[in-house]
């Protein structure tokens, strides 16, 4: 048989089949279509897992927290460690020490405090986190309504789309509007000389030029102050997902603005009662690696 004369049959048989043929050939796109949907589900799937993973801070962040704070008050410990007053604190000598380590890239504190913030003639309580400039590259911003800050310095913050709820029913129409925080201050206050011993009978005399230990610890002022943020963004995950998030905050400021504010906060209380070198100390320091 020749081949025009197969031809010829091959398409007499398909018209006079139409249906079954349609079906058939229905059947194997279908299919097809599933198995390359399946097979394109499974890989961007796991690009996003991993992307979103190595965006988390597990594999290149470490979170640094001095033993000062893990110390109980009043509770005896069973083991033997180095007294309070020898042991380093996370102030700005020991972040600028770290960031000298090889394959440091980056330390930074996780600054964080509660504040009222004031929209539309209305009071809010929430917390605010100081946001490093190099959290524009983190997943939790993708896709986020809005901009990232302009700068590492400027007044500007970015909501929480929960916390953009409650302040108005359209979120999007935040976008541009101000608000007003209300926070209070830390201001440190000179240092005072302890009181000298009354003089008793065979003391000798104390000198007039005394050491670092005879005067008492800083001590430091808790001020009310405002500042007025401009809205730049509404972010819908929460950034805090991450290992080295922000601490549940649902106002997010530059990490700048946050250190400039001096806003009282937690371990304040804790540093006022204990002996200091007169420098500001953080709760724990954030260290960003890369691989060796």
């Amino acid at each position: 048989m020749k081949a025009g004369d197969l031809g010829e049959l091959a398409l007499r048989n398909l018209r006079e089949a139409i249906l079954r043929n349609s079906l058939t050939t229905l059947g194997v796109a279908v299919g097809v279509a599933s198995l390359v949907a399946m097979l394109s589900l499974g890989v961007g799937l796991q690009e996003l897992a991993s992307k979103r993973l190595a965006n988390s801070g597990l594999f290149d962040t470490v979170l640094v927290t001095s033993r000062r704070t893990l110390r109980d008050f009043n509770r005896p410990s069973t083991e033997k460690s180095a007294s309070p007053q020898k042991l380093r604190s996370l102030d700005e000598d020991a972040r600028k020490e770290m960031e000298r380590l090889p394959n440091v890239i980056e330390v930074y504190p996780q600054i964080r405090f509660p504040t009222e913030v004031h929209y539309a003639g209305n009071p809010y309580s929430t917390v605010v986190a100081g946001v490093p400039a190099s959290a524009r590259g983190n997943g939790a911003y993708d896709g986020m309504q809005g901009n990232f800050f302009s700068r590492p310095a400027a007044d500007e913050a970015i909501l929480q789309i929960e916390f953009a709820k409650d302040l108005s029913d359209q979120p999007s129409t935040l976008i541009g509007k101000e608000l007003v925080v209300r926070y209070v201050q830390r201001q440190p206050l000179a240092p005072q000389r302890a009181p000298a011993d009354p003089p008793r009978a065979g003391n000798v005399q104390r000198s007039a030029v005394t050491s670092p230990n005879d005067s008492a610890s800083e001590g430091f002022s808790i001020i009310p102050r405002e500042k007025k943020l401009r809205i730049v963004g509404i972010v819908e995950t929460e950034p805090a997902a991450g290992f080295a998030g922000y601490g549940n905050g649902r106002l997010f400021i530059p990490l700048e603005v946050a250190s400039a504010l001096r806003a009282a906060q937690v371990n304040d209380l804790r540093d006022a009662v204990r002996t200091s070198n007169g420098k500001p100390s953080y709760a724990n320091l954030t260290v960003r690696a890369k691989s060796p």
